[in-house]
């Protein structure tokens, strides 16, 4: 039976890996041949596979049990012996498994709280032990096919490796990420703010969300090194930044000890490469990618994708030097359908004579929507990474090892509208009293308008490191320094609009009517006829221009010691400082004079094409498109309105944060067979960690607060400000873990953690805004801002049956104090601090507490169990169940609301099929409605007050992903033809109103097909 080499070691390391045996093993020597067999020295992961390669037998291994294992020369007669040889050199025993494979597995098992760290600590970049997350197993059919063949069942941990990422279209590493238990891939969130709804336009998954989390909850690591949070209002991160490049593991962890909880209240994401020492690391990796979006497609646009990436492995004959490089480059072209609405264009239609809600009355289902926002997004997207690492073995204890990395994203985005808008000022409005005294609000009357806007985006990551590693045995020691440096730019975005209050004024107010779950305008056929001739709307903005950057640069070091005073003991202490260089800039110009006065869109000079018509059946007019590079010229030449102090300071700020961190754990392992082989090693084991970490960090800085042009006046200093907070806390952990048998396995973890807030809500935004009331808004400072503080229970049990069988659930519960949640660039429970005249003073304050409770179940089920004919077959189901409860402290609000992102449930199933020369995978989601924005203050123009209410969230809907793919195997090559969103299903719809569809948003991204080819060399 045959294995590819590619599985043998993309398990990672905590997984068991066959080594391969090649086509032509079925004419291998049989065992027991006169032909001697005859091995160099070389690394003992391939001396395992050359073993395999030459007999004919498949040998199963831990990939982290031959990490840094050298292997002497072997000359024996027998494959037995030769076995025996490489085994004993290296401490492990062999067990023959029905169907004449062996599996190796080390003589004594360590702590299961370090089970999954190498037995020798010589791979770069040297991240933490790898702690096992048990709370909920992930199951990918994929990989577990190959071992349920021959009988063996494997252990899968939460992780996705190489292989596995690559078996469905995923295009970034948060859509990866979304087909774990717990988490959901997000298209777009406020975390990043930096274009919204026409973010989610992309269509593209960007970030994620853990256990009803946003990622500001979330620790997201590259190689160990957290990532830098270059997102200007958050600290999360934007995993849509690295491509899935070659040589890529991703792994979670959702139970945490001492070592990690730092500041990962819902878990880490660590993004791991391939290690220079690490077994699969020698050779040449290669891969193309093409492809097409169906959208761009239909729209006549460019449509294309492609993509390469290549890695490779070195390692001196004597195994003490190593060296690891790969790269990706990827260019893609997209578009999209969006529906939308201009912010503002709402009302309640039935109100009370105080303009509230009528009684009785659904507050969403009530909303009149007073515009219509058709719009076309086009785009591409160039992403590139790099990575490259050294290794030397300086002696047999002494390891050093030197990484680095870069990553960059570039995204050029056109959106394109043609809107009706019946409600951007009071008189668009009018009331008339009902029989039963309520007011009856109604649009009468609407513009037509033509708008333009790029939404460009310049992501920039690098991270380096230098590491070494001491291991005497008993005592292990670990220490490293790194540097890294993220930014996160919105340069150049522009845009300009054409539409006049007389030209392009329709004959009535707006109304509209529901078709295919679309908002569609009752429009008088002069009217129909107005909307769709924009070239002759003539020129209203004349353009303005705003770029955004956001960066964030550190440098730091860590430390660990391990050590094991006595047997069945082990005890670790290790710590962390870091400083950070975090800042943020805008500015804006308008224009006065880029075009002519009365120029329309169609003699502009701006127009290059049309895209139409933008939905069939539904919005069946075309939409001119503008040049980029046209519009850039013509702004280039206008003049620029004057600018004020604000106008050039607005919202910067520039701080430094440092951060101290310090552990002990301790780890008293009792029971188990300490001379069982993989499989046997650990049964009856009790293992329990103890774990106190604490943690300190400062924030400094100067940051600047908008208003009067800097002059303090009334008490209220505008200009530049200094910022000063401090955070300190003690986390304890304590982390449970029982084998009875090889089947059963039993976890209970209680730790805790915390997260500091941003800081964009430390500074307040330091902007001031002018309200629907003519009430001038300024965002004040808050450093007395607190961490938000988590206590998390974890408890979980696994069952590991025949053939490859697996189940799993978990069940957790989280309580955060001083809850904060995900408000974008607004203000986290803003509170007034003072309000005098036409002004008002208001700072983000802290919420109150969080409960989020969740259910994760996992199975895999090898279908030859069910009936013989379906040996190929494998399934895969994963359910994620949540249930939230939150306490804003926010009297707009209902006193318990749920958080954000946080889906009542998420299920993910898989069909896998795998007879080593095909392969076939069909993959589906469904995730639930979950809320995004809370609703607090939702502009109107009808000329009340902003309206608020639990009953006005925004919401997204359920949705439903999926995706299928086929490959073709010849040994180290694959082929492979993948479909994304197969049934063509709407990427993003929010409507305010968790049931209500009067004001919804909504974009169809279209399907993406992918033929990929990679091969090892």
């Amino acid at each position: 039976m045959r294995f590819s080499a590619a599985s043998a070691a993309l398990l990672g390391a905590a997984c068991l890996v066959p080594a391969p045996v090649p086509a032509m093993a079925a004419t291998a020597q049989p065992v027991g041949a006169p032909t001697p067999i005859v091995l160099p020295a070389m690394p003992l992961g391939q001396a395992l596979l050359a073993l395999a390669r030459q007999t004919g037998r498949n040998i199963l291994f831990a990939a982290a049990d031959v990490a840094g294992a050298q292997a002497p020369p072997v000359r024996a007669a027998t494959f037995e012996q030769a076995l025996s040889i490489l085994a004993r050199s290296n401490g492990l025993v062999a067990k023959r498994l029905a169907g004449g494979a062996v599996r190796l597995a080390p003589r004594r098992r360590p702590p299961a709280s370090l089970r999954a760290a190498p037995r020798r600590q010589a791979v770069a970049p040297l991240p933490p032990p790898m702690i096992e997350d048990r709370t909920a197993i992930v199951v990918e059919a994929s990989l577990a096919a190959r071992a349920w063949r021959d009988g063996a069942a494997e252990d899968t941990p939460d992780a996705l490796a190489s292989a596995q990422i690559r078996r469905l279209p995923d295009r970034t590493i948060a859509e990866a990420l979304g087909r774990l238990p717990g988490i959901i891939t997000l298209a777009t969130s406020l975390e990043g703010a930096m274009g919204r709804v026409d973010h989610a336009g992309r269509a593209t998954g960007d970030f994620v969300a853990m256990r009803g989390l946003p990622g500001a909850y979330v620790e997201t690591r590259i190689d160990g090194i957290e990532i830098p949070q270059s997102l200007p209002y958050s600290r999360g991160t934007q995993l849509g930044l690295m491509a899935l490049a070659p040589d890529l593991g991703l792994q979670v962890h959702r139970v945490l000890d001492a070592r990690l909880a730092g500041e990962a209240i819902a878990g880490t994401l660590d993004i791991d490469h391939l290690a220079p020492f690490a077994p699969r690391a020698q050779g040449l990796r290669l891969g193309l990618t093409a492809g097409a979006d169906d959208q761009a497609w239909r729209f006549g646009q460019n449509a294309g994708t492609w993509g390469a990436n290549a890695g490779f492995g070195w390692q001196s004959p004597d195994g003490r030097l190593a060296l690891v490089a790969s790269a990706a480059l990827s260019r893609r072209h997209f578009a999209s359908v969006e529906q939308t609405y201009q912010s503002g264009n709402l009302a309640y239609a039935l109100t009370d004579a105080q303009g509230n809600s009528a009684p009785g009355l659904d507050p969403a289902a009530n909303l009149l929507l007073a515009s219509v926002n058709a719009q076309v997004t086009r785009g591409t997207a160039h992403e590139e990474t790099a990575f490259l690492s050294l290794g030397w073995r300086a002696s047999d204890r002494l390891t050093l090892t030197a990484s680095a990395m870069w990553a960059s994203r570039a995204i050029a985005q056109d959106v394109y509208q043609v809107s009706v808008q019946g409600g951007r000022a009071a008189g668009f409005f009018a009331q008339t009293a009902t029989a039963d005294g309520l007011l009856r609000t109604q649009s009468i009357r609407a513009d037509a308008h033509y708008w333009f806007e790029t939404n460009p985006e310049r992501d920039r990551l690098g991270m380096a490191q230098a590491a070494l590693a001491w291991d005497a045995g008993a005592t292990k020691a670990q220490a490293r320094v790194f540097a890294a440096l993220g930014r996160t730019d919105r340069p150049d975005h522009i845009e300009i609009s054409f539409w006049d209050a007389d030209t392009t004024r329709l004959s009535g107010g707006v109304n509209v009517a529901d078709v295919r779950g679309f908002p569609v305008l009752k429009l008088a056929p002069a009217d129909a006829a107005l909307v769709a001739n924009p070239l002759a709307f003539p020129v209203h903005n004349q353009g303005e221009r705003e770029s955004e950057t956001s960066q964030d640069h550190r440098l730091g070091g860590d430390w660990r010691v391990q050590a094991s005073p006595a047997p069945g003991w082990q005890a670790e202490i290790g710590g962390l400082a870091l400083r950070s260089w975090r800042s943020r800039e805008t500015a804006h110009f308008l224009y006065a004079d880029t075009l002519p006065a009365g120029t329309t869109l169609g003699n502009s000079g701006l127009v290059d094409g049309q895209i139409g018509p933008v939905l069939r059946g539904v919005y069946d007019y075309a939409i001119p498109t503008i040049a980029d590079a046209a519009l850039l010229r013509a702004i280039g030449r206008a003049s620029v309105q004057p600018r004020t102090i604000d106008d050039s300071n607005a919202n910067a700020y520039a701080l430094h944060e440092d951060r101290l961190a310090a552990y002990a754990m301790v780890t008293r392992h009792l029971g188990g067979d300490d001379d069982a082989g993989e499989g046997d090693a650990g049964e009856g084991a009790l293992d329990l960690s103890l774990g106190l970490r604490g943690e300190w960090s400062g924030v400094s800085g100067r940051y600047w607060l908008a208003g009067n042009d800097g002059v303090p006046a009334d008490g209220v200093a505008y200009g530049w400000n200094h910022l000063s907070a401090h955070y300190a806390a003690l986390l304890p952990s304590v982390t449970l873990h029982w084998r009875p048998d090889r089947q059963w396995t039993f976890d209970a973890a209680l730790w805790t953690s915390l997260t500091r807030p941003s800081p964009y809500q430390l500074t307040g935004g330091g902007s001031a805004t002018r309200d629907s009331q003519g009430v001038t808004e300024i965002q004040l400072s808050n450093p007395d801002l607190k961490s938000v503080r988590g206590t998390n229970a974890d408890l979980s049990v696994a069952w590991q049956g025949p053939g490859g069988l697996h189940l799993a659930l978990g069940g957790f519960a989280k309580h955060l104090a001083r809850y904060l949640n995900d408000t974008g660039n607004d203000l986290n429970n803003p509170a007034s601090v003072m309000e005098y005249r036409a002004i008002r003073l208001i700072r983000p304050e802290n919420g109150g507490t969080a409960t989020i409770l969740g259910l994760e179940a996992s199975m895999a089920v090898p279908l030859d169990l069910v009936a013989g004919v379906l040996r190929h077959l494998a399934v895969a189901a994963d359910l994620t169940l949540l249930h939230s409860a939150v306490h804003l402290n926010n009297p707009a609000l209902d006193r318990v609301e749920r958080t954000q992102y946080a889906p009542a449930s998420n299920l993910l199933l898989r069909l896998h099929y795998d007879d080593g020369r095909w392969s076939a995978d069909a993959a589906c989601r469904l995730t639930g409605a979950y809320i995004q924005e809370y609703g607090i203050d939702v502009p109107t123009f009808a000329g009340t007050a902003p309206l608020s209410g639990s009953a006005l969230d925004t919401w997204v809907r359920p949705s439903r992903q999926v995706d299928l793919a086929m490959a073709r195997h010849w040994g180290r090559q694959t082929l492979r033809l993948a479909l994304r969103n197969a049934l063509d299903d709407t990427a993003y719809r929010a409507t305010i109103g968790r049931y209500s569809d009067a004001v919804p948003q909504t974009i169809l991204g279209g399907r993406q097909l992918l033929l990929t080819w990679s091969a090892g060399f």
